[in-house]
């Protein structure tokens, strides 16, 4: 009877895992340009794509590259790019360190609009 006890408390120790497997893996809907959701990457309005950013992948995958050889600073980035409602969905996304430049504030007031 023992051994048979322990077999259903494995059991049900077993199924419980498998149902939270199946609850707590929901696939993350990755960050998109115009995508919709929490981690949707909006740019503002009117913002031209320079030549540079072409192609847009290749510029997703070197970006960092360019500014770790100092091509451009986060400062410049910023100019254009919203880090809470662009660059930080991605990094977030993949867990690399957020972008935090004092300076975006003055371009990106809090409700992510640019200032006029």
């Amino acid at each position: 009877m023992y051994i048979f006890m322990q077999f259903l408390r494995k059991s049900a120790f077993i199924c419980v895992l498998i149902i939270f497997c199946f609850i707590g893996c929901q696939p993350v809907q990755k960050p998109e340009l115009k995508g919709e959701g929490p981690l949707a990457v909006t740019v503002a309005r009117g913002t031209a794509t320079p030549e540079y950013h072409a192609p847009l992948e290749r510029w997703r995958t070197l970006h960092a590259e360019v500014l770790n050889r100092g091509d451009f600073t986060q400062r410049e980035c910023v100019l254009c790019h919203n880090p809470q409602t662009g660059c930080n969905q991605c990094h977030q996304y993949v867990g690399a360190k957020r972008i935090s430049v004092p300076e975006a504030s003055l371009y990106w007031p809090e409700n992510g609009q640019k200032n006029k």
